[in-house]
């Protein structure tokens, strides 16, 4: 066999397992749109309509009826002490299988400044602080809320929710010692809505 023939050979045996082995060459392919539709996103949203609407009322070991408190900044706090902050709130939730939470955002209590009562009436305070909201879709559980908007959604729906903190009377006589002339900022107060 002469090397023309050979090469011949080599060549298109080459080819052929390029074809059929690899399989990186098709002749004959095809395709067909099966409209798929489309994908629409849904929201979450909370916003504060008005600012300025929030009212703080205190009572004393949480009886008696809350006295209003006019400036939250000039009332001086002692041990006993039960605030409540009543706020509305707007919440948008759409989506068909959407579960979100709404609860009092981190850093919402912190310190006026970094000394040692200020860091500890935060960190007290903080402990107690606990959220409620009542509204459609507003689902409790436990000391969480779930907004559970179903497909219908909720739009710019007005929640009311209650921020309570409390500065309670240690078991232990003077363990609120180191809390003594201390001072918390609350201007970054704020609710968070999270998928869960």
């Amino acid at each position: 066999m002469n090397k023309l023939t050979k090469g011949v050979i080599a060549t298109t045996a080459g080819i052929v397992l390029l074809m059929g082995g690899a399989g990186t060459f098709a002749y004959w392919n095809d395709s067909v749109g099966i409209t798929g539709g489309t994908i629409v996103a849904g929201n979450i949203q909370v916003a504060d309509p008005a600012p300025a609407d929030g009212v703080w009322t205190v009572s004393k070991d949480g009886t008696g009826t809350p006295a209003v408190v006019p400036s939250i900044s000039a009332f001086v706090a002692s041990p006993g002490d039960k605030f409540v902050y009543t706020k509305s709130v707007r919440i948008t939730a759409t989506g068909n299988d959407l579960s979100a939470t709404l609860a009092l955002a981190p850093g919402s209590i912190v310190a006026a400044s970094n000394t040692a009562p200020n860091n500890a009436l935060a960190a007290y305070l903080t402990k107690s602080a606990v959220i409620t909201a009542t509204g459609t879709g507003i689902v409790q559980s436990g000391a969480a809320y779930t907004v559970t908007p179903g497909a219908a959604g909720i739009t710019n729906q007005t929640v009311t929710v209650a921020v309570t903190i409390t500065f309670p009377k240690d078991a232990v006589a003077g363990f609120e010692n180191t809390t003594k002339l201390g001072s918390v900022n609350l201007t970054g107060l704020s609710v968070s809505l999270n998928q869960i």
